[in-house]
């Protein structure tokens, strides 16, 4: 077993290598080609290769990528150590994180030191005696490190199977630490007098009711005293969601199911299949929704929904269409990307949905600047090809398929006005009487 773990250290300390040498070329070609750039668009440019080649998210990848090159020309003692399978990536992570803020003329010995303190120690024992030894040693990089980590505070939202998601939030340790105790306080009381949730239940549901049906917060900045004022914990959920819920919802879902007839799953998009009953409860809930009908026995896009204030029709299509970023691994969901012209409005590009597609910022700068070429033979089917010259495909979260001219009738649209077969998606200049700057960009 020690051999086998000796042998997957080696691995990833030249996994580390190759990354770092081919982040090294692609910032070398970009500089000749373009000129001097803002060094993270290399990062990101080597990190989309990355990305692409593992079928790693965009930051993992950005992680990865960081990383190899901190072992390989700062924390070299580290990656010598890592090859000779002397420790764990993961004991790696841990000493270059602990060095970081160490100051420069001291860092390498500081290193060592911790490259013997890693020797025959758990990752979690090493990284505690690791700490502890760094910030006795100097207390003063306590609050540099603090603020640096504050700048990075966040709340991200991970989808889950089975209509769930994790929501997490990265605060102050004590902030999060105080809003805990509060939640598990709330619950305790709850368990008291008689409530058969479990505390983890309870927690959930007192921090789902505070954020969604509570008064605003009134400017208190402590946790605790805002949990405590919420006398009743909430009931459990009910089939109804939360009455301070108002979603932008796009789901597909056929006319059979919305209706009730049917329970097939409907689309959520950005997510996946849900269970028709949420379908409906979110189709029922939300203040503004676009409906997609779809011919039941070929899955063929027929009609796509209106209403006002919102992009024209092109753009919905696309969204249904795309669901996310189409660069090769990226989800980030299209209501927070761009419309990209696959091949660019001056070059002749047309604004039709089989030359554009959704780009998330990111990879669309990417585009942009002429890193990664992107080529839509097939409207919805993306082929890219990256700066080393491999290619990967991006499809769409619909098959899009032209309908048939003898089609068997669709189901009845549960949309008054939308009976009408359709043939493909809108026009370019189909909109809604307003929002007329809703275009794509002419690049």
């Amino acid at each position: 077993m020690r051999q086998l773990a000796a042998i997957v250290s080696w691995a990833q300390a030249q996994q580390a290598l190759v990354i770092h040498r081919m982040e090294t070329d692609l910032r070398r070609e970009i500089e000749e080609n373009l000129g001097t750039v803002d060094g993270s668009v290399a990062l990101s440019a080597a990190a989309a290769e990355v990305g692409s080649a593992l079928n790693l998210p965009h930051m993992s990848a950005m992680a990865l990528v960081s990383e190899s090159d901190t072992l390989c020309t700062v924390n070299r003692s580290t990656h010598a150590q890592l090859s000779r399978g002397a420790i764990s990536y993961r004991h790696a992570q841990r000493i270059m994180d602990e060095v970081r803020a160490v100051p420069s003329l001291e860092a390498p010995i500081f290193e060592d030191e911790l490259l013997r303190l890693a020797e025959g120690r758990t990752c979690a024992q090493f990284t505690a005696k690791a700490r502890r030894l760094r910030e006795s040693r100097w207390p003063e990089t306590i609050n540099i490190r603090h603020r640096q980590a504050l700048e990075l505070r966040r709340v991200s939202l991970d989808p889950k199977p089975d209509g769930m998601v994790e929501l997490c939030a990265l605060v102050t340790a004590e902030k999060g630490q105080a809003i805990f105790n509060s939640l598990t306080a709330s619950a305790r009381t709850a368990r008291s007098a008689g409530d058969q949730r479990t505390l983890d239940q309870l927690r959930t549901d007192t921090l789902t009711a505070l954020l969604l049906e509570a008064p605003p917060f009134a400017g208190s900045s402590h946790a605790s005293s805002f949990i405590s004022a919420a006398a009743a914990v909430p009931s459990p959920p009910q089939a109804e969601d939360p009455r301070g819920i108002r979603t932008e919802v796009m789901v597909l879902i056929d006319a059979e199911t919305l209706l009730g007839a049917e329970d097939k799953p409907a689309e959520l998009n950005g997510y996946g299949p849900i269970a028709a009953d949420a379908g409906r409860r979110l189709a029922r809930q939300a203040l503004h929704w676009t409906g997609i009908l779809r011919d039941n026995s070929s899955g063929e896009v027929l009609a796509v929904g209106r209403r006002r204030k919102v992009p024209a029709g092109l753009k919905r299509w696309l969204q249904a269409r795309d669901g996310t970023c189409r660069f090769p691994g990226c989800r980030v969901s299209t209501f927070r990307t761009e419309i990209d012209h696959t091949v660019p409005w001056g070059l002749g590009g047309e604004t039709e949905h089989g030359n554009l597609s959704n780009l998330c910022p990111k990879h669309h700068r990417l585009k942009t600047l002429g890193l990664w070429e992107a080529r839509q033979r097939q409207p919805g089917k993306l082929e890219w090809v990256s700066p080393l010259g491999q290619t990967y495909s991006s499809a769409a979260q619909l098959d899009f398929r032209r309908a048939r001219e003898t089609a068997a009738p669709a189901s009845e649209s549960a949309f008054p006005g939308h009976r009408e077969r359709f043939s493909g998606p809108p026009s370019p200049d189909e909109g809604d009487g307003e929002d007329k700057g809703a275009d794509p960009p002419p690049f």
